[in-house]
């Protein structure tokens, strides 16, 4: 598969976000070993579910912020995963250099 023909259709990119860095976890050890544009997603997945988590954390103590803060996160997420769904790679600010750089997948 060359790089102009991206992989669509595969609903394991809607699993990698799904549930946070859990599923991008366990995208990373099952497929990222395998696929460079998986294991990039994967690795997304983990940077985004662990900033959310964060997010969660920091702002527990004021009433509905942390949860809302950290649902945002995932339905950005849920966003990615569509479109790398449909065959477009969406790179996440700041993390989405990271994912890049230690999945050796180019965008």
């Amino acid at each position: 598969m060359t790089e102009a023909t991206k992989e669509t259709g595969n609903l394991m990119f809607i699993f990698t976000y799904i549930l946070g860095w859990i599923s991008g976890i366990l995208v990373y050890i099952t497929e990222g070993q395998r696929n460079g544009r998986m294991k990039f997603h994967s690795l997304q997945a983990i940077f985004l579910g662990l900033i959310a988590t964060v997010v969660d954390m920091i702002f527990f103590f004021i009433p509905y912020l942390g949860p809302l803060l950290a649902f945002l996160i995932w339905l950005y997420g849920m966003y990615i995963a569509y479109k790398a769904y449909n065959g477009v790679d969406v790179r996440a600010p700041v993390i989405g250099d990271y994912a890049l750089r230690y999945s050796d997948y180019s965008i």
